[in-house]
């Protein structure tokens, strides 16, 4: 597999890592991890895809923050979708990217189609990978939403980490969750995304914050209005056995937007750049026209 440079960029005093790959001077490519994932997660996707890429690559993956190698929040923050897209926007800036390909998974994906909306100008083609947004909420669930999420950080805040005897135990939840997992790739992410703490044991590096219910209920007019303001391609991609891709209420998200077309991957679940990263590289590079 390619080397992967680290790098750190600064984010309002937070630090940002993020991970390179390919060619300094090639056509930048970024790609935004999903919801306790990290930007390791992409590594045989990136293989995949610069063996088939015919055109120089520079491809950037962010840790999200509190995900990763990137930093927590202090004391008394929270995460929020803002934050994710002001980091994004760092990197960029820190790496001298004006225009650029976007590609995102899942929570990633919902980070992704917001910065295209907000800044249409600057993304050439957008690639959504199980990412057009959570289950819209209304506005009557605001309440009880902020309710819990109050509940749950004075309950478990930081405190509900999940405690693993060793990077192998780690390995084998990983493929608990999601069996298409193969065993090498399981182990090798394990190890990027533990670390050991105080006692010996090992934990995932993501901020343990993340396991609350956020105060944002996620509303589906919101979404339509950034997904509306793209002004590029955008492909989106599901699993052909995850159960996001049975949803019914994509569709709405889907017609917001001008100039789309949707690809299913067979032998693929939620984790599609996990599942099947070749076959995904396949239709990314003929998408991108990289091939």
């Amino acid at each position: 597999m390619p080397a992967a440079r680290d790098q750190t960029v600064d984010s309002q005093g937070l630090a940002i890592h993020y991970l390179e790959w390919g060619d300094p001077s090639g056509e930048p490519l970024v790609l935004i991890h999903g919801f306790l994932d990290l930007a390791y997660s992409w590594q045989p996707f990136v293989a995949e895809l610069l063996a088939k890429s015919q055109r120089p690559l520079r491809i950037i993956a962010p840790d999200c923050r509190g995900h990763g190698d990137s930093g927590w929040v202090s004391a008394g923050g929270y995460y929020h979708f803002p934050d994710y897209i002001f980091d994004l926007d760092c990197v960029l800036r820190a790496a001298g990217i004006d225009r650029f390909k976007l590609i995102g998974h899942s929570m990633g994906g919902t980070i992704s189609f917001q910065y295209a909306g907000a800044f249409p100008e600057r993304v050439n083609q957008l690639v959504l990978i199980e990412g057009v947004g959570p289950v819209g909420m209304s506005f009557s669930d605001a309440p009880l939403r902020m309710e819990t999420w109050i509940n749950e950080v004075h309950e478990r805040g930081r405190r509900h980490f999940r405690v693993y005897s060793s990077v192998e135990a780690g390995a084998s939840q990983l493929r608990q969750t999601n069996p298409r997992l193969n065993e090498p790739f399981a182990l090798a992410l394990a190890r990027a995304g533990m670390k050991p703490n105080d006692r010996g044991k090992w934990v995932w590096k993501f901020d343990p914050l993340h396991r609350t219910a956020a105060p944002q209920p996620f509303y589906t007019a919101q979404a339509r209005a950034f997904l509306q303001r793209i002004d590029c391609p955008v492909l989106i991609v599901d699993g052909k056995e995850s159960r996001q891709t049975r949803r019914t209420d994509k569709q709405e998200r889907y017609d917001a937007m001008r100039q789309q077309r949707h690809v299913v991957i067979d032998g693929a679940g939620h984790m599609v750049h996990h599942d099947n990263p070749s076959r995904l590289a396949e239709v990314v590079a003929t998408f991108l026209q990289l091939a």
